[in-house]
């Protein structure tokens, strides 16, 4: 299962998704919103309040890094 926690107005988090597609795996977007409760969210996953946060099953990858998607998906 891959979730990508993102906000509409993040470049970052774009790169992320636009990255995803082009690799042709289907993932999951978890908007966070400015409520206090979706920050949280993020920080439970990555222990973070940033965004973009892609989890690929155990892997947790903050940021748009292209090297840990890719090693991530290898091991799915």
């Amino acid at each position: 299962m891959i979730k990508v926690y993102s906000v509409e107005w993040c470049g970052p988090c774009q790169k992320v998704k636009k990255y995803l597609e082009s690799k042709n795996v289907p993932y999951e977007v978890v908007t966070v919103a400015d409520a206090k409760e979706d920050r949280n969210i993020v920080l439970e996953v990555s222990g973070q309040r940033s965004v973009p946060v892609t989890t690929i099953n155990e892997h947790v990858i903050i940021g748009f890094d292209k090297a840990a998607i890719d090693k991530a998906l290898a091991l799915l």
